[in-house]
């Protein structure tokens, strides 16, 4: 798959994309259908939607980036909020010479694309918001169990809860390896991030057509999933069976199936 760097206020931020390679610094060919940004979780990389692109990129465009301090990307450390990392998105446009797309993210990457729709209603076309909400709780003892791994003071662990009971082992140790490329201390502070975001008072606001996946198993995310298709004015709902989170890893066939829908109901 092609991939390349763009920079972004002086950071590295390492990109996938589907079709034609480009030279360094130009932007890819994003011609076919839609442009569609992939954007990952708190403690993942754009590694993870691999398989979804190679699915959306059979009718649109789509490419994936590393935040900040993720994996492939630059900088030691994350950018510290859910507002920073739009900003960082929006720039992140600019580079690529993109005025508006669709923003497809999972959990924490789901609410920097909420983010963006409120903040730049005229830079996203619309939403596919993944296992994600407008607010999330994010418990005082995750945080101060990450904030030790983050120290060395605990082990790193490998959540298997938003995973299903039917994952394969190579799934699994594929998503640990990706998990791994993230630094502690970085995991740490995007947790701090998504404990601090709160728009659920604003969905209505939501102007863009908006997709929400859940898995049928994502006991952390499905209640905030539902308010979001309950609150944002043109939202609809798909719930993925035997599914928790990750789905782009998991599911992404079930996932592209959503996705592509959805694309082809947006009016031209």
């Amino acid at each position: 798959m092609p991939e390349k760097y763009v920079h972004v206020d002086g950071i590295a931020t390492f990109v996938r994309h589907v079709g034609r390679t480009t030279l360094p610094e130009r932007p890819p060919d994003l011609s076919q259908g839609e442009t569609v940004l992939c954007l990952h979780g708190a403690s993942g990389n754009s590694g993870l939607f691999v398989d979804l692109l190679e699915r959306l990129g059979k009718a649109h465009s789509p490419l994936a980036c590393d935040f900040p301090g993720h994996a492939r990307s630059g900088s030691l450390d994350a950018l510290g909020s859910i507002a920073a990392l739009s900003r960082h998105v929006r720039g992140l446009l600019d580079a690529l010479e993109v005025a508006s797309c669709v923003l497809l993210g999972g959990y924490m990457g789901g609410m920097v694309a909420l983010e963006t729709a409120l903040e730049a209603p005229g830079r996203v076309r619309a939403l596919v918001l993944i296992g994600t909400g407008a607010r999330l709780a994010v418990s005082a003892e995750s945080i101060e169990k990450l904030r030790r791994v983050a120290e060395g003071k605990a082990r790193r662990d490998f959540d298997r809860s938003v995973y299903p009971a039917s994952t394969p082992p190579e799934l699994l140790r594929r998503a640990f390896m990706e998990e791994i490329k993230t630094d502690p201390r970085v995991v740490h502070q995007n947790a701090l991030a998504v404990r601090d975001f709160d728009r659920e008072r604003e969905l209505a606001r939501v102007a863009c057509p908006t997709l929400v996946v859940v898995g049928e198993e994502d006991r952390e995310t499905r209640a905030a999933s539902d308010t979001l298709a309950a609150r944002i004015p043109r939202a609809r709902q798909v719930v993925i069976p035997k599914c928790a989170q990750r789905l782009a890893l998991v599911a992404p066939e079930a996932l592209a199936e959503a996705v592509l829908g959805f694309l082809a109901e947006l009016p031209r």
